[in-house]
């Protein structure tokens, strides 16, 4: 099998031929990894995914069991395991192992864990402004629709996230944390980004239009705004970094922090709205926006020199 990927080898091919052949392996090993797992699943848990249509208090907990299955086997099945392959397929033939992979020293991390604290309070703010923000009335219509999936999102996640014990806990960081983190900065930075940057001859270009591809993946409007920030960081740690831990380490923060308020709060807490002003958020903005400028600033000057 390593001899076949050996011989069939992406590096030198177009950028739109990679594309191509991503799309194929992220489209055909990963659905039919997801149906094997799924039909699994199934006789596993004695659940369908009928569940997702299912209210609250009509779940049992065979169906959440079988929910957060279905969540760990989308990151694994979609994009970890096609990602791997893709990246495999990408390297240079003299290359040893997966360069993108490489480990970050311990200092960068420690940095990028503080970047990942900066990143909360502006992405909490353009939240809020970004869910304040209305389509024109002719597509009312749209707006109505994506209210009802994101509220129906929310609801998922408020019923998934609670935790009564720490193996719970445990569990829904490894769902909604490290599996996500590592799943998603695999192929948005690991592949397409790279992709993106033969294709536009540029970095900007590449993160940028990653980025939005990220966001607009997610298929929330309300969130739009930071989370487009957040894959503008994550962007620009791989490009200057040079390794995908950074941002994996940086997303994985950014996840972890409401499971484990969740677990200590309650959801409901979590949920609610931010008792301080827009007025008061703007003057404190300052701060971490210069700290993570700083931070980001560290590791674009290490790639430079």
């Amino acid at each position: 099998m390593n001899n076949n990927i050996r011989r069939f080898n992406l590096y030198d091919e177009s950028p739109l031929f990679q594309i191509f052949i991503s799309l194929i392996i992220i489209l055909g090993i990963g659905m039919a990894l997801v149906l094997i797992l799924l039909f699994a699943g199934q006789l596993i848990f004695s659940s369908d995914l009928n569940v997702f249509q299912k209210t609250a208090s009509a779940l049992k907990y065979n169906d959440l069991a079988f929910m957060r299955y279905i969540l760990i086997v989308q990151d694994v099945a979609i994009f970890i395991v096609p990602s791997i392959i893709i990246l495999r397929l990408m390297k240079p033939e003299d290359a040893e192992g997966i360069p993108e992979i490489k480990v970050p020293q311990l200092k960068e991390i420690g940095l990028v864990i503080i970047l990942a604290f900066c990143i909360f309070p502006i992405t909490s703010f353009t939240g809020q402004i970004n869910s304040a923000m209305h389509l024109p009335d002719s597509l009312s219509g749209v707006e109505q629709w994506m209210t009802r999936q994101e509220d129906k999102a929310d609801d998922l996640l408020d019923l998934l996230i609670v935790a009564d014990t720490f193996p719970a806990m445990l569990l829904n960081l490894l769902m909604i944390a490290v599996l996500p983190a590592i799943a998603e900065e695999l192929i948005f930075r690991g592949v397409f980004q790279k992709i993106f940057y033969r294709l536009f001859r540029s970095g900007h270009l590449a993160i940028w239009f990653s980025a939005l591809l990220f966001s607009t993946i997610h298929f929330q409007f309300f969130g739009f705004i930071p989370r487009l920030i957040l894959g503008l960081v994550f962007g620009y740690l791989f490009y200057w970094s040079g390794t995908l831990w950074l941002p994996v380490i940086s997303h994985f923060v950014n996840n972890a922090f409401p499971v484990i308020l969740a677990y200590i709060q309650g959801a409901e807490k979590l949920r609610a709205p931010v008792d301080i002003s827009l007025l008061h958020q703007v003057i404190f903005l300052p701060l971490p926006i210069i700290s993570a400028l700083v931070i980001l600033y560290y590791f674009r000057n290490k790639r430079k020199n």
